[in-house]
């Protein structure tokens, strides 16, 4: 099992590349005192010509949570999409394994707003009240998990990943079970985010595999 899954656009700039190494460091340095679950992070999506792999499926089922790291193109990819619904898939099966010994007040879906007008989100970013503000991030902030600006949503991050964990351990089922059968929603089968939206596009036509 993994502590979280790491859901992003690719990006091949310094912005992107240098908030995802960010972040990513900062949840292992406050998640390692509280588990041994490791953080799942997908880098190749970061370089160009990036190929969306079926197998990211089956960590996205093993992990306690999933980190959306939210920016407007997001929800113009099909694979990020695929990947929120598919996680959605996982929090209601789960819940309905877990019944009272699940957090209600929690999701296992997470949301970090990097870049986008708050006035503006999809309901899916914020429908989820825990969601975290990252908008200030620059690459001038070399140290995500020494910024007194985000130091309290990476303690907060942590702790709900386990308190999920906790759950699970105490209710005593194996949640994983089947993840080496599951599968992310097809392109034809994601919702769109807003009503007046075309369905997300392939990051790159022509090289997103079809399920």
């Amino acid at each position: 099992m993994y502590a979280c899954f790491i859901s992003y656009c690719h990006g091949q700039h310094e912005l992107t590349k240098a908030f995802i190494t960010q972040l990513t460091l900062a949840l292992k340095s406050y998640l390692e005192p509280l588990m041994d679950e490791e953080v799942y992070i997908d880098e190749e999506r970061l370089m160009p010509g990036y190929k969306y792999n079926e197998e990211l499926a089956s960590a996205i089922c093993k992990s306690v949570c999933m980190i959306v790291v939210y920016s407007p193109k997001y929800e113009r990819h099909s694979y990020c999409v695929r990947e929120f619904e598919g996680m959605r898939q996982v929090e209601q099966k789960r819940r309905a394994i877990l019944g009272a010994a699940g957090s209600r007040e929690r999701g296992m879906i997470i949301p970090i707003i990097f870049r986008g007008d708050a006035s503006n989100l999809p309901d899916e970013i914020k429908g989820h009240k825990h969601y975290c503000d990252f908008t200030r991030f620059t690459t001038a902030d070399t140290n995500i998990s020494k910024n007194p600006h985000y130091i309290g949503a990476i303690e907060k991050i942590a702790k709900a990943i386990y308190e999920h964990l906790s759950s699970f351990d105490e209710a005593g089922v194996d949640l994983c079970g089947d993840c080496a059968n599951f599968h992310l929603p097809a392109e034809n089968e994601i919702p769109r985010w807003r009503a007046d939206a075309q369905r997300p596009r392939a990051a790159f036509p022509g090289r997103e595999p079809q399920p």
